[in-house]
């Protein structure tokens, strides 16, 4: 299950430690190349804009703004407790899409997707906050991800990626694929062709998508491929 895999990051009250988001940050290195002079005077002509390199450094640091803080991501299970907050999400971001394919949006159809396969329900936290729903489950084909919403003020951050990603380093370490559907006009299916998802079949509503089955030692030579 995807609650075995440890994070260092967990919501307060969560009743076990949840699914790993990492997060790799990267600082760009600068550095200055000075054109080099030959003789003593070279050296009196430098020694000026060192110095003056050195304190318009020093003050453009001191008034720089520091560099702004990742929010820490984790998952929790899901317990009854959370069932406000995700139906008002569900309805937040799925009413919409619902009613283009045509489909019900009343509360009792609302109510029993969000309590089916409720057990294998996740809220996404941001800094501890609920912002998002995870349900996915392996079966015997592998992962399926059955629903995935970020809240609208959660949105556009990277945060479904970032979980997305989980699940698709759990399916890689056991080898398997991962599969989900989504409605024709979801713009969140750019996001899942990002991710490597393609599309395998369709219906009337909605396109079924899956990432193939992938070893370890696979994305490793991916990874090293990158770097050529």
């Amino acid at each position: 299950m995807l609650e075995q895999v440890v994070c260092p990051y967990a919501c307060p009250g969560s009743p076990q430690r949840a699914l790993a988001l990492h997060r790799k940050v990267e600082r760009p290195q600068h550095n200055r190349v000075v054109k080099k002079r030959s003789g003593r005077d070279n050296r009196r002509q430098l020694l000026p804009v060192l110095a003056h390199t050195i304190e318009h450094r020093n003050l453009a640091a001191m008034s720089a703004p520091p560099p702004a803080r990742q929010p820490d991501l984790s998952l929790r299970r899901a317990h009854a407790g959370d069932e406000t907050f995700l139906l008002e999400l569900r309805r937040a971001t799925m009413t919409e899409h619902l009613l283009r394919a045509g489909e019900p949006v009343d509360e009792a159809t609302h109510r029993a997707r969000l309590l089916d396969r409720y057990d294998d329900a996740q809220v996404i936290c941001v800094d501890g906050a609920p912002a998002g729903l995870l349900k996915a489950f392996r079966n015997d084909a592998g992962w399926f991800v059955e629903q995935l919403q970020i809240a609208p003020a959660f949105q556009r951050r990277g945060i479904g990626e970032q979980v997305l990603r989980v699940v698709l380093r759990a399916a890689v370490a056991e080898s398997v694929p991962v599969a989900l559907h989504v409605f024709k006009d979801n713009p969140a299916k750019r996001l899942y062709d990002r991710l490597g998802f393609e599309i395998v079949g369709a219906d009337d509503r909605q396109f079924h998508m899956r990432v193939a089955a992938r070893t370890p030692a696979d994305t490793e030579a991916e990874r090293m491929s990158d770097k050529d």
